[in-house]
């Protein structure tokens, strides 16, 4: 009877944790970003990043991407598409090169991290500034565009 109790209660405490477990959702293709923000009209918001190497991103990664209020912001209001570089060295022809050289260039961008604000066409709104490790900094301006 007493194993039945204690494995009740470590369940009860799991449930909680569950939610913090889960990734936000990222699309790393284009189009497919596109095709979903049209059909659930939202915006795309173009994550620039290098997450395996660049402390900035690290940190963006950390007390911006996965806050339980950004998460629930962009599950309302946007569509992610992830572009992230890996550390170790780059493929120059790879996927994730060729978008990043591709974004960069047509969104006017050469930092990392960087947060591009698009429509759902991929027109651009704005690329946010300052302080992307900054959670309020960031979802100010997502809530402004």
């Amino acid at each position: 009877m007493k194993q039945k109790q204690t494995l009740t209660l470590l369940l009860l405490l799991a449930i909680p944790l569950l939610g913090f477990a889960q990734e936000i959702k990222m699309i790393k293709d284009w189009s497919q970003a596109k095709e979903q923000a049209e059909k659930e009209n939202k915006k795309i918001l173009i994550i620039l990043t290098g997450s395996e190497w660049c402390a900035p991103c690290k940190k963006m990664d950390k007390n911006v991407l996965a806050t339980p209020e950004f998460r629930q912001y962009a599950e309302e209001h946007l569509i992610l598409f992830l572009v992230d570089l890996p550390g170790g060295g780059l493929v120059m022809n790879s996927q994730v090169y060729q978008d990043y050289m591709r974004f960069k260039k047509e969104y006017q961008t050469d930092a990392l991290p960087s947060l591009v604000l698009v429509d759902k066409t991929g027109g651009k709104i704005k690329t946010l500034t300052g302080r992307m490790f900054n959670l309020e900094n960031v979802l100010s301006q997502l809530k402004e565009g």
